[in-house]
C-alpha cells in the first residue's frame, strides 16, 4: 500500500490540463494509471498583446487573471488508456490601446475591461502507442516507456457582447487536434526526467458579429499551428522542475476577407517548479514569456497550478 501512495503521489500532477493561450503545462502528457478522477485549478496572470480569443493585437497593453478549472477521469477503451476532461475559464481581462489602426474608431489611451468566462473546452485523450491502460498498483511497477496519444478538442466561447470591443469570449467554436508524446530519459521514476513534446493544429469557425467598431460582418481566423515542449526532472519523489519552450503559428484574422496583418510567430520559454504536498494533491508554479517573435508580439506569463487526484483504491 505504501507503493501505491508514492505513485498516486507522481501521477496527481501528470493530469493537470490548462487551457487558454499558453498551453497545458507540464506533465499533461505523461502516461496515467486507468480509474483516476481529478479536479485541476489553475490562476494564470498575463500581460501580453494577444487578446484572450488568441489573437494577436499588436497595439495593446492586456492584462489577464483567468482560473482554468478542469474535471477529468482515466478509463480504458479496448485495453487503452483513455481521458476525458472539461474545463470551464472564470477571469477577468483590461486592456489599453496604445496604437490601434485608424479603422477603429478608438482613441489611443482607451481603457477597456471585462469579466466573466474566457473560452472553455472538453476533450478526448486516447493512447495509441505505449499507452496501455493499466490499473494504479500495476502503474506503480510497470516500466518507463514512450507513450503517443491521440487528443482531440472543442473549445466553445465563453462571455461575449458584441457591444463591447474587449471580450473574454471568442464567439466561435475552435477545434483542436494534437499528437502528444512522453519520452523517458531515464529509468527511474523516483527520479524521474522527461521530454515532452505536444505538436497540434487548431481550427476556428467564423465570427458573425464581431465586435471590432467597424462595419465588417464577418471575422475569420487562418489555422493555428502550436509545437509544446517541456523538459522536465524530479529531483526527489515530492520536488521537480520542469524547463518550457513552445512555438506557435499562424492564426491570421481576417475581417470580410481583408487579412489584418497580423499572423503570429512566436516562441516562448520558460521555467517551473512543482512538489507534492499530500499523496493526492500536487502544486506547481512556472515563469515565463516571449523569447522571440515576428509582428512585434509579446508577454509575460505567471502560471500557479493545484491539482488534486483520487482513486478508489478498495477495488484493488
Amino acid at each position: 500500500m505504501r507503493k501505491i501512495h508514492l505513485f498516486l503521489s507522481l501521477i496527481a500532477l501528470l493530469l493537470s490540463l490548462d487551457a487558454f493561450s499558453q498551453g497545458d503545462g507540464p506533465r499533461a502528457y505523461l502516461l496515467a494509471p486507468k480509474g483516476i478522477w481529478g479536479v485541476s485549478t489553475k490562476w494564470l496572470n498575463l500581460h501580453q498583446n494577444i487578446a484572450p480569443a488568441n489573437v494577436l493585437v499588436p497595439g495593446a497593453d492586456i492584462s489577464v487573471d483567468v482560473f482554468p478549472i478542469t474535471l477529468f477521469h482515466t478509463f480504458s477503451i479496448k485495453g487503452r488508456f483513455s481521458q476525458a476532461y472539461f474545463m470551464f475559464n472564470p477571469g477577468t481581462v483590461s486592456a489599453t490601446a496604445v496604437a490601434i489602426p485608424p479603422e477603429l474608431p478608438i482613441p489611443p489611451g482607451t481603457s477597456m475591461d471585462a469579466s466573466g468566462f474566457s473560452d472553455g473546452l472538453a476533450g478526448f485523450k486516447l493512447g495509441l502507442i505505449g499507452a496501455p491502460a493499466i490499473s494504479v498498483a500495476d502503474f506503480a511497477k510497470s516500466p518507463m516507456q514512450f507513450s503517443l496519444f491521440a487528443d482531440a478538442r472543442v473549445w466553445y466561447s465563453g462571455s461575449y457582447e458584441s457591444s463591447k470591443l474587449l471580450n473574454l469570449g471568442s464567439n466561435r467554436l475552435a477545434f483542436q487536434f494534437s499528437a502528444p508524446m512522453a519520452i523517458p530519459l531515464n529509468k527511474n521514476r523516483a527520479r524521474a526526467t522527461w521530454l515532452e513534446v505536444a505538436p497540434s493544429i487548431e481550427f476556428f469557425t467564423a465570427n458573425s458579429d464581431p465586435s471590432r467598431g467597424n462595419s465588417a460582418n464577418e471575422v475569420t481566423q487562418a489555422p493555428l499551428l502550436i509545437i509544446e515542449n517541456h523538459l522536465s526532472h524530479n529531483f526527489t519523489p515530492k520536488l521537480w522542475a520542469v524547463a518550457n519552450l513552445r512555438y506557435q503559428y499562424g492564426g491570421e484574422t481576417s475581417a470580410d476577407g481583408v487579412k489584418d496583418d497580423n499572423k503570429m510567430s512566436i516562441l516562448g520559454g520558460g521555467l517551473g517548479m512543482g512538489y507534492q504536498v499530500l499523496p493526492p494533491l500536487g502544486i506547481a508554479a512556472d515563469y515565463g514569456g516571449v523569447l522571440l517573435s515576428a509582428n512585434e508580439a509579446k508577454g509575460k506569463m505567471f502560471r500557479l497550478s493545484v491539482v488534486f487526484t483520487y482513486a478508489n483504491l478498495k477495488k484493488l
